[in-house]
């Protein structure tokens, strides 16, 4: 008896251990691998896995596939979202510290486009990556010229071809596109002013509420000792 009861902790232990060990996955939606976006992002990631204890990795995702694979409990969170996401989820916790803040802007090859605001883009036909719900909550209420595209290229591409007049991006993911071999020639510019200047929040499942309190305090104490605007600098 006393031999499997030893033999019961060894094995609570090492599953314990074990799972301590298992990454957790976050997506992020419109930034791809191999980019500087990308590995901004996986290097605020690990930093903050690293405060917290745990291995967190970065999974770029179509944005549909994203919120299905977090409704099925196949990943752990969204590494990158706009405030209010996942509300079909329910419990889902949005960290209230933003992971960034980002302004959202026109990419154009036109240059008598005038932006001011959202509503400024009506007259424009506008590209969009698809599954960024932020664009259409702000333009489909009076506008019905939106076209979402695949991914950035795409996009950039869609405009270069005039089959829209700006395609909505922002420089975290763009500026590594735009010096693209392909993508840098097309003489594609971002309009300003920015349309709009939007936080987003890391989101996590409700098994991790204890830890989303933990990865809260990490990235506020990344903030305010440097190390956030470091990691964040790689993407100039």
């Amino acid at each position: 008896m006393r031999k499997l009861l030893y033999a019961s902790l060894l094995y609570l232990c090492a599953s314990n251990i074990q799972a301590q060990a298992t990454p957790l996955n976050f997506a992020i939606v419109g930034v791809q691998e191999g980019t500087a976006g990308f590995t901004v992002t996986q290097g605020l990631a690990t930093e903050v896995g690293r405060r917290v204890g745990v291995e967190i990795k970065i999974i770029p995702l179509p944005a549909k596939r994203a919120i299905k694979q977090l409704m099925a409990r196949e990943i752990d969170g969204d590494w990158a979202r706009v405030d209010g996401y996942g509300t079909e989820i329910p419990g889902l916790i949005q960290i209230s510290e933003p992971i960034a803040s980002h302004p959202y802007t026109a990419y154009s090859t036109q240059n008598d486009i005038k932006i001011n605001g959202w509503e400024s883009l009506e007259p424009y036909r506008v590209a969009y990556l698809r599954g960024w719900k932020v664009v259409e909550l702000k333009l489909a209420p009076f506008h019905k010229r939106l076209y979402p595209v695949s991914n950035n290229e795409a996009g950039f591409r869609f405009i270069a071809a005039h089959r829209a007049d700006v395609f909505i991006n922002i420089p975290f993911i763009a500026n590594s596109h735009l010096k693209k071999k392909g993508i840098k020639e097309l003489g594609i510019k971002g309009l300003k002013p920015p349309l709009d200047f939007l936080h987003v929040y890391i989101h996590a499942l409700p098994k991790h509420a204890e830890l989303a309190k933990k990865m809260e305090m990490a990235v506020k104490a990344m903030k305010a000792d440097g190390t956030y605007d470091q990691i964040m600098s790689g993407i100039d």
